[in-house]
């Protein structure tokens, strides 16, 4: 008889496992081939197999909103199909340098409770939920926290030095300028084209002016402005009719021209910090006092003199000048001509603009009162102007009633008759007697302001020697000409038939708003 068999212990299966890799650069010491090295061997002497692979490469560890492999990590834990039910990562700086240490707690806490166990195979305590071990996370992460803030504040440290030094320091250098390689004893290696970067640690990056004729046309945006009566918009009509693209290759705009005439960079002052978003935090502008300034740190582009010109012009424009200015620029203009007009205050560089007087005095009309200036204006078309102001105020105050009864908040500027509603959306609001022709046709026209931004016109009609309503035009953005005189209604019709109302009832339409949450949830949203 055979002696009976001993049973042998049947070998557990390998728990099922991911693997989490985040490296934030590609020149440090947590590859990710030496973070997988260090998992496998952590899962070979532990019975485990590794089914999943999640890896962040290239990306900082500060927040969660632009790591996918993470993401999709926390999704796929809280999948009832998923094929594990554990997770190794290298260590805990490997699974963030969150600033806020609750944020990294959170994450692993949300594994947890999905029935999945985060291991840090490379840490030196056991992640089994002791008090030993929560105490250690808690350290571990605020460590990797602030060796962020420390790496970030070291690397801050070292841009200042270089901007100091006359270097640039990353970032577009702007029209006019181009970048050039330097080696560590500034001799000039080549210069660099776009999306070209060093790539030797002790070289450096000089800014010079453009040698192809960028830096020609930059001197001359900077003497139009400082001897001609031209604006920034000005100067990029100019240049668009000549042919002239920015550095994007697109047509100027007056906003381009301003940046460049403002930048301290074309006298060849290097400027730095003036924006901060230190650890991935929002975008600030910082006050001058804190910005880098670096006087002649490159060869500039225009001279200092000029500048100084164009900078002191810049700032006259944008004070706002005081009533007695404005009294005495419109004396000016009066004794050189015998009269005033608009046309006149626009065609003078260093006269107050009508907006400014408009502004200050709420009409022309009563500016010219208190400079003691009657204007040979037809009587009955300033009676007709007084009339037509008097209905517009009230049917202003009107609308901003019923506006304000329905929770909107509203302002009226007075000065352009524009109602701005929300602060989001400006109506200008305006009431027209008709222009006759040959004595017995009546015509109304309508402008749509050029000066100052609107999105839509409300024109109100009134008969000739009347004051009552006739009905509303509510013209969108576009429906005009800005600056033109447009004929609305003529010969018993209007031209802008679709956009005639009766009354102000789609004016109050204009202003209402649906929340989102409204709009999801109606089912014919969709298809409307």
């Amino acid at each position: 008889m055979s002696p009976p068999r001993t049973p042998h212990a049947v070998p557990a299966a390998p728990a099922r496992a991911a693997q989490y890799i985040r490296m934030s650069t590609d020149h440090q010491e947590y590859s990710p081939l030496f973070q997988r090295e260090a998992i496998a061997r952590y899962a070979a002497a532990n019975n485990i197999r590794l089914v999943r692979d999640y890896e962040d490469s290239g990306i900082s560890g500060l927040t969660l909103r632009e790591r996918p492999a993470l993401i999709q990590l926390l999704l796929d834990v809280e999948d009832p199909a998923r094929r594990f039910s554990c997770v190794l990562v290298y260590d805990v700086s490997r699974w963030g340098r969150f600033q806020d240490v609750d944020e990294s707690a959170f994450y692993e806490y949300a594994c947890r409770r999905a029935g999945v166990r985060v291991i840090y195979v490379a840490e030196p305590f056991e992640n089994d939920g002791s008090p030993l071990s929560s105490v250690m996370k808690a350290m571990k992460r605020a460590m990797a926290g602030e060796f962020s803030r420390e790496m970030s504040r070291k690397v801050f440290l070292g841009h200042c030095l270089n901007v100091r030094r006359g270097f640039h320091t990353g970032g577009p250098v702007g029209y006019g300028l181009r970048r050039v390689l330097v080696n560590a004893g500034r001799e000039v290696l080549q210069p660099l084209a776009i999306h070209e970067y060093k790539n030797v640690q002790t070289d450096r990056v000089i800014v010079v002016p453009d040698p192809s004729g960028e830096a020609a046309i930059i001197r001359k945006m900077f003497e139009w402005y400082a001897t001609q009566p031209v604006t920034g918009a000005g100067i990029a009509q100019r240049l668009n009719d000549f042919g002239i693209v920015n550095g994007a290759g697109r047509s100027w705009q007056g906003r381009n021209i301003m940046q460049i005439l403002r930048n301290e960079k074309y006298i060849g002052t290097n400027v730095y910090s003036r924006t901060t978003s230190k650890l991935d935090g929002p975008w600030q502008q910082l006050p001058q006092n804190e910005w880098i300034r670096v006087p002649d740190a490159f060869s500039p582009v225009v001279d200092r003199r000029l500048f100084a010109t164009v900078q002191k012009r810049i700032e006259d424009s944008r004070r706002r000048p005081t009533r007695e200015e404005i009294t005495d620029g419109m004396r000016k203009v009066l004794s050189r001509n015998g009269r005033i007009s608009q046309k006149l205050l626009k065609h003078y560089r260093r006269a107050p603009s009508a907006e400014q007087v408009a502004h200050e005095f709420g009409s022309l009309n009563e500016a010219y009162k208190a400079i003691g200036y009657v204007p040979n204006l037809d009587p009955e078309r300033s009676e007709n102007r007084f009339v037509e102001r008097r209905v517009e105020q009230r049917v202003a105050h009107s609308a901003m009633d019923r506006l304000r009864e329905l929770g909107h908040e509203v302002r009226y500027e007075k000065h352009t008759a524009v109602l701005c509603v929300d602060g989001a959306l400006r109506i200008q609001l305006v009431v027209r007697r008709p222009w006759m022709i040959q004595a017995h046709l009546p015509y109304w026209t309508a402008r749509w302001p050029d000066c100052f931004a609107i999105d839509f016109l409300v024109y109100g009609r009134i008969e000739r020697a009347g004051t009552e309503l006739l009905d509303f035009h509510v013209l969108p953005r576009g429906s005009l000409k800005a600056g033109e005189f447009t004929v609305v209604f003529r010969d018993g019709r209007s031209h802008f038939e679709p956009y005639r109302h009766d009354d102000l009832k789609a004016l109050i339409a204009l202003t209402d708003s649906v929340p989102l949450d409204v709009l999801s949830a109606d089912p014919g949203c969709a298809a409307r």
